[in-house]
């Protein structure tokens, strides 16, 4: 092979190495260091940043690749919910549609209304609890005092005119076993207390010894809207009211049951001990944990929490927002959330932590090695931001409210359980809630209350917080693997991947072994998938899946090109070599199969095609010309049988013979063949005016096209071989080509073309030929051309031809003579002449009895036999 220099394979297989090491390393720290910098689950902003941080080109990349491996996780969730069982801990009490559409027809007071008045909240909720709820938790809003009055005496006991009041005494009742939701934004700005000027005077409401105790008498003054000063006195704590002079004090303290309360002027110091309701929302409802730092916690900006009327009472309190992953998903909860207060950071709760506090009776939180633990009864994953995300007990949502969930309630049927016994009847339902937790929740009106999951695209935020409460009853969830080990995966696959494309190249020399190239590459991937779902399903553990993947195949792909070119020198020798012999396109598939070389049986579609008159043609014309004629001929041949993916067989004098379907493998070998047909027509027509300014002369062929079963392959000598094909079908073809000439025609084709090429390309039917040798008749079609490209003529001259052949069949030779004759006229078909000819003759001298319409071997011209 000269001017190539050859390595020798060893030194080959060195440069590889070191290149496929490069490239592992590549592959493996850069989408490693993307799987590293991974964006937080749950897309709300960190309390604090670590300093450094993606941005740009990288953070884009990031996000793809996260979205991506969420789409994976998505996957396992849904496999390991198919393996589950749904959880009873929590059940779904839902003012769903039906509920609202029973509720606007009762004549009930206030039940029509939307949102029913809070005293009838609450007397659910006590009803719940006395049907033997552990807890209720109300997954309703109530930011704003009601607008409504007590609509029903029997439900409170005592003279209360406000609904907020009925409803407050109400929890009370069940105090410890009702808890209030709120929600919270990580977005926009604080919201401000209102200013402190408009109060310049504040009366002593009392002085207590604890905070609780102080907290639970600050609210009674927030309750009338008025701020609350909660100040120490030595060891004691005293609470103060806020009045716009002292006429409203005294009036301010007698309404509070403490007459001739001390009064003093506010001072600017007492600012600092002032207490809004968000003060003590918050005071109410923080929590303690152990090991965690609130300062990596997501940072809440705005509380919407209940209104002061509601605050204390015995109730606790929980936050019922979802955040959801920048693709709009929910695939988890956010426990713990730090809110800043003038007094420094404080830790919020989510509702079905607060429900679990409250279960195992506990105020102990404790986060040490990935788990919040609730006391020493559950415990739950969690990462060091507060977000826990949710194992999924079921592989789908289903219809109506239970999400996950095994069951779910109308809180139609609670309500009238809940009048049923207001009118000492006995209640109809018996819904069954002994010893569960009960989260009452909205589910109609507003999508809001939908949310996307991975089991459902509208999956109801009740059934998801009863959800998130089961996983931590159960001490169950998901494990996000730590990011550095999730780097270790992906660089070790990107090293897996350029093991394999540099221990397996030797494969690419023929398509099985490609396959198994790529099955090397395919068993890696099922194998590293297969054990991230094991790990899933079995130890609850999210390891990365695509930043792992996507290095190896990365690594592989790129190993394996520079390895093929590295190779290209011994192709490019074995092209020269057997290039001498076959077309340099055989060669190159040679190169990479050599079994193409062995003989096989295929079904494919032979041309073969020769120019109309090349004897009287090349008589009258010098050899240089004649020579140079035919070689620009068969170059425009040649260039459309390579167009069409055909292979040139030989040149046989002025014959062209290629065939369609080997060596590359096509089911649409019979609708090349047709294209390339008319294709040829086209290009020839397109050089005749050349050609005959140049040569003096213009050219036009006949061909004939056959479809069968034939044996290809590498024939010939150990001087000469040809990659070619033998059979029936090529005989056909060159029969069909000579066939031309009876009948006029340029392009005619067998049966078997015309049965898989039919649906793009319109043939007529030409004659029906019994040839010699052969026992079925053979039906000659001609080639009209693609369908929808037919002319107006092209299409009347084809229904006339019809017309005419089917008289011609149904011996009707007068009828038959008429309309070949018209088709002659009116088309100047050669074809129809023919058949005039023969009906003028059967007029005359009727064929037998026995006619089939086949035409005689002995009409049919004798032509060479081709190789």
């Amino acid at each position: 092979m000269q001017g190539h220099r050859v390595h020798s394979a060893s030194r080959r297989f060195f440069k590889r190495l070191g290149f496929s090491s490069a490239m592992a390393v590549f592959f493996g720290c850069v989408l490693g260091l993307l799987v590293y910098l991974r964006a937080p689950q749950h897309g709300a902003v960190r309390g604090e940043s670590s300093g450094w941080g993606p941005s740009g080109l990288v953070e884009g990349a990031r996000d793809w690749l996260e979205g991506l491996e969420r789409r994976t996780y998505d996957w396992r969730v849904l496999e390991l919910g198919a393996r589950s069982e749904r959880p009873d801990e929590a059940v779904v009490v839902a003012i769903d549609d039906e509920t609202l559409a029973e509720a606007r027809q009762d004549d009930r007071p206030g039940v029509a209304t939307q949102p029913w008045p809070r005293q009838l909240v609450g007397a659910m909720a006590h009803r719940l609890v006395e049907e033997g709820a552990l807890l209720v938790l109300l997954d309703l809003p109530f930011p704003e005092l009601s607008p409504n009055a007590c609509v029903n005496p029997k439900l409170s006991p005592g003279a209360i005119s406000s609904d907020d009041s009925a409803f407050r005494e109400l929890l009370e009742r069940e105090s410890g076993k009702a808890l209030l939701s709120f929600s919270w934004e990580s977005q926009g700005s604080r919201v401000m207390p209102p200013t402190s000027r408009l109060w310049p005077y504040r009366v002593k409401v009392g002085t207590f010894p604890s905070s609780s105790e102080a907290h639970a008498r600050a609210q009674s003054v927030l309750a009338v809207q008025r701020p609350a000063y909660v100040m120490p006195a030595g060891s004691q704590v005293e609470v103060w009211g806020a009045a716009t002079d002292e006429a409203d004090a005294r009036e301010l303290g007698s309404r509070l049951g403490v007459p001739g309360a001390a009064i003093e002027e506010r001072r600017a110091s007492d600012d600092t001990f002032r207490m809004g309701p968000t003060d003590l929302f918050v005071a109410l409802a923080e929590v303690h944990v152990e090991g965690l730092d609130p300062a990596r916690l997501v940072e809440v900006r705005q509380l919407q929490h209940p209104v002061a009327p509601l605050l204390g009472g015995g109730a606790g309190y929980g936050a019922a927002t979802l955040s959801a992953d920048p693709d709009g998903v929910v695939r988890g909860i956010p426990h713990l959330v730090a809110y800043t207060a003038r007094d420094g950071r404080h830790v919020l709760p989510s509702l079905p932590l607060a429900a679990a506090m409250r279960l195992a009776n506990t105020r102990v939180l404790r986060y040490a090695a990935g788990r919040l633990h609730v006391g020493d009864v559950y415990s739950v994953p969690m990462d060091a931001s507060g977000f826990s995300l949710m194992r999924w007990d079921a592989p789908t949502a289903g219809r109506g409210s239970r999400g996950s969930l095994s069951r779910s309630i109308r809180a139609w049927n609670v309500l009238l359980n809940v009048f049923d016994v207001a009118d000492e009847r006995p209640a109809r339902f018996d819904n069954d809630l002994e010893g569960r937790t009960v989260v009452l929740t909205r589910t109609a009106g507003e999508s809001g209350h939908l949310r996307h999951t991975p089991i459902g695209v509208e999956t109801p935020g009740g059934a998801i917080l009863g959800q998130a409460l089961a996983n931590i009853l159960r001490s169950e969830g998901i494990s996000r693997a730590p990011e550095d080990y999730d780097l270790g995966l992906t660089v070790g696959l990107a090293f897996l991947g350029a093991f394999l494309a540099l221990s397996l190249s030797f494969l690419l020399r023929s398509v099985r072994g490609v396959l198994l190239y790529l099955s090397g590459l395919g068993l890696a991937g099922a194998g590293y998938t297969a054990a991230a779902f094991y790990f899933f399903i079995e130890q609850r553990l999210w390891v990365a899946m695509a930043g792992p993947l996507l290095a190896m195949v990365g690594a592989f792909a790129v190993t394996t090109v520079y390895a093929f070119r590295n190779e290209q020198q011994i192709r490019d020798f074995v092209q020269m070599a057997l290039g001498r012999y076959v077309s340099p396109e055989v060669a190159r598939l040679v190169t990479r199969d050599l079994s193409l070389m062995r003989p096989e049986r295929r079904r494919m579609s032979v041309y073969v095609c020769d120019i109309e008159g090349f004897a009287r043609l090349s008589e009258g014309m010098k050899p240089e010309q004649l020579v140079s004629l035919f070689n620009e001929y068969l170059l425009e041949m040649a260039a459309v049988v390579r167009s069409t993916a055909g292979q040139v067989d030989k040149y046989i004098g002025d014959s062209v013979m290629a065939f369609w379907g080997a060596p590359v493998r096509t089911e649409r070998h019979a609708h090349l063949a047709c294209e390339a047909a008319l294709k040829m027509r086209a290009v020839l027509a397109d050089k005749q005016d050349a050609w005959e300014k140049k040569y003096g002369c213009r050219l036009s062929f006949r061909a004939g096209v056959d479809t069968g079963e034939v044996v290809v392959g590498d024939m010939g000598s150990e001087l000469k071989s040809n990659y070619t094909v033998l059979g029936d079908a090529v005989g056909l073809a060159a029969r069909l080509e000579s066939l031309n000439k009876v009948y006029g025609t340029y392009v005619l084709v067998g049966d078997g073309t015309v049965l898989l090429a039919g649906d793009n390309y319109v043939f007529r039917e030409v004659d029906r030929v019994r040839m010699k040798g052969r026992a079925e008749p053979l039906r000659v079609h001609e080639l009209m051309g693609r369908k929808g490209e037919l002319s107006t003529q092209q299409q009347e001259q084809l229904a006339l031809h019809a017309q005419a052949l089917t008289a011609y069949h149904q011996r009707h030779f007068a009828e038959a003579h008429a309309l070949f004759e018209r088709s002659a006229i009116t088309f100047k078909d050669p074809v129809s002449s023919v058949y005039m000819a023969r009906c003028a003759r059967y007029i005359v001298t009727a064929p037998p009895s026995d006619w089939d319409g086949v035409h005689g071997e002995d009409d049919v011209p004798s032509t060479p036999a081709a190789a």
